[in-house]
């Protein structure tokens, strides 16, 4: 004996507002767990949904790469072009506004019409004075700052037994020494 069929959820498309139903593939009924899953009638009507109306930059770049021709127009060379906007505007994509250049003449173009070198000025750790990497510290206090949450906190062995405490950074005759504090 056949089972009875349940009556479908009443679904509504996302982007038309039109009532979904499920589909037939090949003569037979969509699952239910895929009609369930399903948010949109067709995939016109999903892709319509997906488009934004302001669109970010890799966007813009993908749209961009349309107008790219097959050779850089500096060089001639045929590998590595990228697409450059004159007027520096990444949202005009007019194509007087595009020029397909190869990476290093890419490069070239931007150094020529005023990019400047960016100087990394020598940062050093604000607890003791010894090159940082991240976050104004060095090696050792940023890894004690994952481990335990502040820079200060290190493991000493007590007794038989570890325990964290506060190392401060005291002054004793001009020369610094630490000092531990049991948190």
């Amino acid at each position: 004996m056949p089972q009875i069929r349940k009556p479908d959820e009443i679904k509504i498309c996302q982007q038309c507002q039109k009532q979904l139903t499920r589909k037939r593939y090949n003569g037979i009924l969509e699952d239910n767990g895929a009609f369930h899953r399903r948010k949109f009638c067709n995939q016109i009507c999903m892709a319509k949904y997906q488009t934004k109306a302001i669109a970010n930059k890799q966007a813009l770049l993908k749209r961009a790469v349309k107008f790219r021709k097959d050779q850089c127009e500096r060089c001639g060379a045929r590998q590595q072009l990228n697409i450059h906007h004159i007027n520096m505007d990444e949202s005009d994509n007019s194509p007087e506004n595009l020029m397909t250049l190869c990476a290093p003449c890419h490069t070239k173009w931007h150094w020529e019409h005023g990019k400047k070198k960016i100087r990394r000025q020598n940062m050093y750790c604000k607890i003791c004075g010894e090159p940082a990497r991240k976050l104004d510290m060095c090696q050792k206090h940023y890894q004690r700052f994952r481990k335990y949450g502040n820079p200060l906190m290190t493991k000493k062995k007590i007794g038989s037994s570890y325990v964290v405490v506060l190392e401060t950074i005291g002054i004793l005759n001009g020369q610094e020494s630490p000092v531990s504090q049991l948190e």
